[in-house]
């Protein structure tokens, strides 16, 4: 069994675009055509990315106050391996009375997946810029797998041969077999295979929650087949194993 895991969960941090200097900060561009298009495949971990985002995307919930200013928001949200999650604003009226451009600042050393997604309020009106739910990926210091709760598998960056990777699980993907001593009493695991070869287990929760996990593709390979088995002291056993089919991912 590999148990390899990655450092605890941080928070991101919003900074003033002059803050911290970077030689080169990493954008990502959010365009009215709907392509959302960072400027490299792989963010650095503890770099900086500048968000790019063109209102046009969040239409509705448009008004003005008696003084004609903006009685809406439109306001980014962004979480790092379903750690907590921070907000910055975007356009529209500033709650804090200062507008100025955020930076997100993402935590050193810590590889995985940053997602994003978008809400616009005003006047009792709320509209969503989330992937359908599904919210925008985007992979920091290494390419990032993500199960998500409303059962869409997620691939950002791209999985290359001899090169690692990060698995995030949703623990609500099976809810079951949760049972407690001092503490939970049940564990997650991924189970994997290359190229057909030999099945691989390695563990995706810890105390109770999902844990970001490494996992190093074999020079060569070419496929990888993924599913997921939950188990509890009480000998209750659970598998998301796509009915059967597991999950299947190009290596390149």
């Amino acid at each position: 069994m590999v148990r390899q895991f990655l450092p605890s969960l941080l928070p991101l941090l919003l900074v003033a675009s002059t803050a911290a200097a970077q030689t080169t900060p990493t954008s990502i561009t959010f365009d009215g055509y709907w392509n959302e298009t960072p400027s490299v495949e792989l963010i650095p971990a503890g770099g900086q990315v500048v968000v790019n985002y063109d209102i046009s995307r969040l239409p509705q919930c448009r008004g003005t106050t008696s003084t004609g200013n903006p009685s809406w928001t439109i306001t980014g949200h962004v979480q790092m391996n379903r750690g907590p999650v921070s907000s910055f604003w975007v356009a529209g009226h500033a709650p804090d009375g200062n507008p100025s451009q955020r930076t997100l600042h993402l935590p050193a050393g810590e590889s995985g997946a940053l997602v994003m997604w978008f809400d616009i309020s005003g006047l009792g009106c709320q509209g969503w810029d989330s992937n359908h739910g599904s919210n925008y990926h985007f992979a920091v210091g290494a390419p990032t797998l993500s199960f998500n709760a409303n059962w869409d598998e997620m691939v950002a960056g791209t999985l290359r041969a001899g090169q690692q990777f990060i698995v995030n699980y949703d623990i609500s993907r099976l809810p079951e077999c949760r049972a407690t001593y001092n503490g939970p009493a049940w564990v997650i695991v991924a189970q994997y295979r290359f190229d057909n070869g030999p099945v691989q287990e390695t563990v995706v929760t810890g105390s109770g929650r999902s844990v970001p996990t490494a996992i190093t593709a074999p020079a060569g390979a070419r496929h990888l087949e993924m599913w997921f088995r939950n188990t509890d002291r009480s000998s209750c056993m659970r598998y998301d194993n796509n009915y059967g089919s597991n999950y299947h991912f190009t290596v390149q």
